[in-house]
């Protein structure tokens, strides 16, 4: 699997061409205090595989009116997902060699393109290129040699070219893998 950022360029198997975009003027980033980070809302709970539920609680069973709430809790978090993504967030992004850069990630109004910047660098990601959603135990069964941990996402794409994330703790892992799936899902 190959990084999108790191030491090797990612080559488009159809032309050979680098699929690197450079960025007419290069884009000043904002000293890391005044950077944009995606904001998890407070009351964002884990529920996955590798959450401190106990063990083989498997799901509850919600009345009509709870689902409803949950339903509504959820589009709100999208909704404010979107926004932020719209506007543009810093994330940090993992290289090959398990050091973070700062990537400035930022979502096309139709929610169908990633636009991803390390410094003059920008990538994009169509969403319906993106296979998998990767996060914490899930990491395990992924091959590759970037050095990932307990607080990283991984979009692995069709292509078999990847890029990591990596959060400051498992909520806000969760908060960003939850959302993309869901945007992700929403395309097909």
């Amino acid at each position: 699997m190959r990084a999108m950022f790191g030491r090797c360029c990612c080559i488009q198997p159809e032309d050979g061409h680098e699929q690197v975009f450079h960025t007419a003027t290069p884009m000043e980033f904002p000293p890391a205090g005044e950077r944009k980070a995606l904001q998890v809302p407070p009351d964002f709970s884990i529920r996955s595989v590798d959450s401190n539920a106990s063990p083989g609680a498997g799901y509850i069973s919600l009345s009509e009116e709870q689902k409803a709430r949950e339903m509504t809790k959820l589009q709100h978090m999208i909704r404010d997902f979107v926004m932020e993504f719209l506007q543009g967030v810093f994330l940090d992004a993992v290289l090959e060699d398990g050091s973070v850069v700062p990537c400035r990630c930022v979502m096309d109004s139709k929610l169908s393109v990633l636009m991803l910047q390390v410094h003059a660098t920008t990538r994009t990601v169509d969403l319906t290129s993106i296979q998998e959603i990767c996060s914490g135990k899930e990491l395990k069964d992924l091959q590759v040699t970037t050095p990932l941990d307990d607080h990283c996402v991984t979009l692995v794409m069709a292509d078999d070219r990847c890029v990591s994330f990596k959060f400051p703790d498992r909520q806000g892992r969760e908060h960003f893998a939850t959302c993309m799936k869901v945007l992700r899902l929403a395309l097909d």
